[in-house]
């Protein structure tokens, strides 16, 4: 995508529920935006992601804080559709309706972080999270795949 992606100016405005506040990780749409503090732990643990300047307003103004649209280079079908209750859209292959989810652990082996197609959600392994904890980054929420239900 590199010389091909828009220059953007987004709005943040602090959502319910969310901290408020600049943070380190928010999306617009299927747009994952992250400050210039979630990069530098994503490259240290070896995510293979690349990035986008953007604007970001905050109560109308510029931040002071560099911000990116981050695009994870790795997609994949994740789902163990053995073990999972999921309706998928035919044509798409996206998830509709999620009752049960189950990851395919065979899949994400040797990944650091991903995209798993069917739920357009990033996935990361343990310990990624745990470095973008650690490093104190704002915004970013881990849940375990069992919980994700719509």
């Amino acid at each position: 995508m590199a010389g091909r992606f828009p220059h953007l100016t987004l709005v943040l405005t602090d959502a319910a529920d969310g901290p408020a506040g600049l943070v380190d990780y928010f999306t617009v749409g299927l747009l994952n935006v992250v400050s210039s503090k979630l990069p530098a732990v994503l490259e240290e643990v070896g995510a293979e992601i690349e990035y986008f300047p953007v604007t970001v307003l905050y109560h109308g103004d510029a931040t002071a804080s560099e911000y990116f649209v981050a695009n994870p280079l790795r997609r994949l079908d994740a789902i163990d559709h053995q073990q999972s209750v999921v309706e998928l859209d035919e044509e798409m292959g996206d998830a509709l309706a999620v009752t049960k989810l189950v990851l395919d652990e065979a899949r994400l082996k040797d990944v650091r972080m991903a995209v798993i197609a069917e739920i357009q959600r990033i996935g990361v392994q343990d310990d990624v999270a745990a470095a973008i904890e650690a490093a104190g980054c704002i915004g970013c929420a881990f849940v375990d795949p069992i919980s994700i239900r719509y």
